[in-house]
């Protein structure tokens, strides 16, 4: 296919969004269509994906990303109940003696509450699952990270162009990133889709996830999780549930294994990233 059919590229947008439960507005169409077009002519130059008709875009792609948010959802309401409930709680204040410590103990809550959910994209590529998602959950702030520049430098395109806000690409990987302190324990979802073995996967991306987060670990056929808990346990997470399922409209089996970080993560992880691939937690 030479030249873009926009077309073609819409019907399965809508195909793929409905398979998700989803209805996308026109806004929601033009930036992704404007962002197919853009991920197709920089293909051609650069290895992005090698996923491109219409149909298999949408679905092995965009379908795919989309397949988190009821995982997501649930974070987002949880958020919103938390808040409704403090607000409540600050209304059936019934003492003026405690009007003062409790309007303080409030404002920092609401504080807290009101801040928007975080996800890190770990090894994003081309800015799968992390792109798919802000466009349909604009308020996510979202941080793209991998490790080559190109890649990065294709993503902050697409940021630019299509004018994105509360979403930015860094060139960083993902063990060093876990060293931060400014990023280390501290987003709420934390998604990777990398082919690497789950041992290796939760020591890359726990130490990103904050106390009370998850790690969304997108697999393929696999029965990793049981062998994983221990290094799971170790990077102080808890494996509470796995998906097991077909990717709508292909024969394709996947697997979203879901870790809840319920503690900081020890300071001595990551290991460097040769220790990591030659001598996996166990």
């Amino acid at each position: 296919m030479s030249a873009f059919d926009s077309a073609a590229y819409e019907y399965w947008l809508d195909e793929a969004a409905r398979r998700a439960g989803l209805v996308l507005s026109s806004a929601q169409t033009g930036h992704l269509l404007c962002f197919i077009e853009m991920l197709l002519a920089k293909n051609k130059v650069m290895d992005l994906t090698n996923i491109t008709e219409p149909e298999e875009l949408a679905l092995k792609h965009l379908l795919d990303s989309w397949l988190l948010l009821p995982v997501i959802d649930r974070l987002l309401q949880q958020r919103k109940q938390r808040q409704t409930l403090s607000v409540s709680q600050k209304e059936n204040c019934a003492t003026a003696q405690d009007e003062q410590q409790d309007d303080q103990a409030q404002t920092q809550t609401q504080t807290q509450e009101s801040a928007p959910v975080t996800l890190v994209d770990v090894g994003s590529g081309a800015g799968f699952p992390g792109l798919p998602l802000k466009f349909v959950r604009p308020e996510l702030q979202v941080l793209l990270l991998d490790a080559q520049r190109k890649r990065v430098d294709f993503l902050c395109e697409c940021l630019e162009k299509l004018e994105l806000t509360g979403i930015e690409a860094r060139q960083l990987r993902a063990e060093e990133a876990g060293r931060l302190p400014e990023l280390r324990d501290s987003f709420d979802l934390v998604t990777a889709r990398a082919v690497a073995a789950l041992p290796q996967l939760a020591e890359l991306c726990l130490p990103l996830t904050a106390s009370g987060g998850y790690f969304l670990a997108m697999k393929g056929r696999t029965d990793e999780a049981d062998q994983a808990r221990p290094a799971v346990t170790k990077l102080s997470g808890r494996i509470c549930e796995v998906k097991r399922y077909l990717l709508p409209g292909t024969d394709m089996q996947r697997s979203l294994i879901i870790i809840e970080k319920i503690a900081p993560t020890a300071k001595v992880y990551p290991r460097s990233f040769a220790r990591i691939k030659n001598n996996p937690l166990h």
